[in-house]
C-alpha cells in the first residue's frame, strides 16, 4: 500500500440520490434549529446557536447510524462541552490555556458519561472564544446548547424516520425478517472492540450486520461462479 493509500483510506460509495437527500436533509434540519432557538430565546442573546451545531447537523442526517450521532450523544456530548468550557474560563485566565482545558475536559467527561459527540469540543470553545458578553451568560449558554441539542435531535428524528431506508435513532434499525445463526455473540464484538484500545465509531449490531452482508455478497459471487462452470460446454 502506498503512502497516498494510508492517507486517503478507500471508503464505500454513496449514490449522488443519497448526497442530495442528505445535502437538503441537512440544510433543512439546521435551518428549523435556528428558527426555532432564535424565536424562543430572548433577544439580548449573544448566541442563539452554536456553531458546532453545523457539524452535529452532518453527523445525525450524513451518519445517521454512528454512535457519534445518537440522540445521548449530540445532547449529552454538547452540554459536556458548554460546561467543560464555562468551567476553564473561571479557572484559567490565559485564553490558550483556556481552550486546552476546555477540551480536555470534554474529551475526559464524553468518555467517562459514554456521550461521545466531537462537535461537543467546538461548543467547549465558544465560552472561551466568545469573550466576556458570552461568559457573563453562563448557565444561559448551557440553556441554548441544551435547546440546540433537543432542536437538532427532534429534527433528526423527523427527517429519517421519513426518508425510505432510514432509522433513527440506531435501536429503531430493523432486524432480518429472516433469523440467521450468529457466528459472534454481542459480547465477543465488544470484548474485540476494547481489546483495540480506543474509540471505534460503529456498533455491534452495525458490525453484525455488515458482516452479514458481506456473507451474502460472498454466497452470491461462489453461486455465480458455480453457474458459470456449469454453463460451460464440456468438451
Amino acid at each position: 500500500m502506498t503512502l497516498l493509500q494510508k492517507l486517503f483510506p478507500q471508503q464505500a460509495s454513496i449514490s449522488w440520490r443519497e448526497k442530495a437527500i442528505s445535502a437538503v436533509a441537512a440544510g433543512l434540519a439546521i435551518s428549523l434549529n435556528a428558527w426555532l432557538s432564535h424565536a424562543l430565546l430572548p433577544g439580548d442573546y449573544q448566541v442563539f446557536l452554536a456553531a458546532s451545531m453545523g457539524a452535529s447537523t452532518i453527523l445525525v442526517i450524513a451518519v445517521h447510524h454512528s454512535p457519534l450521532s445518537q440522540p445521548w450523544a449530540v445532547i449529552g456530548g454538547h452540554l459536556v462541552g458548554a460546561l467543560a468550557g464555562l468551567l476553564a474560563t473561571l479557572l484559567v485566565e490565559n485564553t490558550v490555556l483556556a481552550c486546552m482545558l476546555a477540551v480536555l475536559l470534554t474529551v475526559l467527561f464524553q468518555m467517562s458519561l459514554r456521550c461521545l459527540h466531537a462537535p461537543g469540543g467546538g461548543t467547549a470553545l465558544l465560552p472561551v472564544l466568545g469573550g466576556a458578553a458570552l461568559q457573563a451568560e453562563g448557565f444561559g449558554f448551557i440553556g441554548v446548547v441544551l435547546l440546540n441539542g433537543l432542536v437538532l435531535v427532534a429534527a433528526a428524528l423527523l427527517v429519517n424516520n421519513l426518508l425510505p431506508g432510514r432509522r433513527y435513532p440506531l435501536a429503531f434499525a430493523p432486524r432480518p425478517l429472516t433469523p440467521v445463526k450468529p457466528v459472534f455473540r454481542e459480547e465477543d464484538l465488544l470484548a474485540a472492540l476494547r481489546s483495540m484500545e480506543g474509540f471505534i465509531d460503529v456498533s455491534p449490531d452495525d458490525l453484525e450486520r455488515i458482516y452479514e452482508h458481506a456473507r451474502s455478497h460472498l454466497r452470491q459471487h461462489w453461486d455465480g461462479e458455480r453457474d458459470t462452470k456449469n454453463a460451460e460446454p464440456r468438451r
